[in-house]
């Protein structure tokens, strides 16, 4: 329990729209008891503002104040409070009663079971090693110091699904976005080790891998005119077919270069019994012709471009 001494107070938030744009948000505290919501001080965030995280109505923060008792007390907040992994997405913080509370000594409900027993939850979260911004939903942004000479940096997007386990055993096992997913994340990479790769023409000490269902690669100044700067998306979801329909597959190389050896053995040796007569059907002209019906090979499915 919160005494009138304390300086930094737990609370329970209760408004998020700031009149002023500031990302102030107002926590209802012990002290503030029944006081109408329209006389609660506002609390400004004490992360930088580069560093955006306000709490959802509902859950709590850590409230400092400038004054131990006083309610002209100017108050600062750091938020929200999360127990656990499994409510990422939201602590009920339930003024004291909640999960929030459940690692905090006082708190009135036990943690639930920690994830790290399921091997289906390995990857989903960052190591406790790991410099990390995580999201929440399935989002996040890590960066490894894997050893004195590699580092990594995985900036990754759907890498979490919810548990099959649900409520089992009343709530003790895992809910939530806890599960690693192995079948469609989106995510980028960024590897660093000197000799990283050493075969052959693949020598690099850095490497960027880039991971996705479909890849999109679009310039602002494209033909098609297409809307990239949504307010709110970006790139809206519905407009993404149309988008896809109309950017240009990227080809195979490899397999494109094997068209064009083809059809240069083809063009430089092919021989004609005598003039005005299509040439002699041997090996080269025969596979060349083969690859008229077979051209769309060529093409990636995945990868598109402006």
């Amino acid at each position: 329990m919160d005494n009138g001494e304390s300086i930094i107070k737990k609370g329970q938030v209760e408004l998020i729209e700031d009149t002023a744009d500031g990302l102030r948000i107002k926590v209802r505290i012990e002290q503030d008891g029944t006081t109408p919501l329209e006389n609660i001080p506002y609390a400004f965030p004490l992360l930088p503002k580069t560093f955006q995280s306000v709490p959802k109505r509902g859950e709590g923060a850590f409230i400092i104040t400038t004054m131990s008792d006083s309610k002209e007390s100017q108050r600062y907040y750091i938020g929200p409070i999360i127990s656990q992994p499994q409510f990422q997405e939201k602590c009920d913080y339930s003024y004291g009663r909640g999960n929030a509370l459940s690692l905090i000594k006082g708190g009135t409900i036990e943690p639930l079971e920690k994830i790290s027993n399921y091997r289906e939850t390995f990857g989903a979260f960052p190591n406790v090693e790991d410099v990390a911004m995580v999201g929440r939903g399935s989002q996040d942004i890590i960066m490894k110091n894997i050893n004195e000479s590699s580092n990594e940096i995985d900036i990754r997007c759907g890498i979490r699904n919810d548990s099959t386990l649900g409520d089992k055993k009343n709530g003790e096992t895992m809910v939530g976005k806890v599960v690693f997913n192995k079948l469609d994340p989106a995510y980028i990479q960024l590897k660093y080790k000197r000799g990283i790769t050493k075969e052959t023409d693949q020598e690099a000490n850095s490497v960027l891998n880039m991971v996705a269902d479909k890849i999109n690669i679009i310039s602002n100044k494209d033909v098609n005119g297409f809307n990239l700067t949504d307010y709110d998306q970006l790139i809206k979801e519905e407009e993404l077919d149309d988008i896809m329909s109309k950017l240009h597959q990227i080809p195979h190389g490899d397999t494109l270069i094997k068209l064009l050896r083809v059809m240069i053995y083809a063009i430089i040796t092919h021989i004609h019994p005598y003039a005005g007569i299509p040439p002699s059907i041997v090996s080269y002209t025969k596979e060349s012709a083969e690859w008229l019906g077979n051209l769309e090979t060529i093409l990636s499915k995945h990868v598109r471009i402006s």
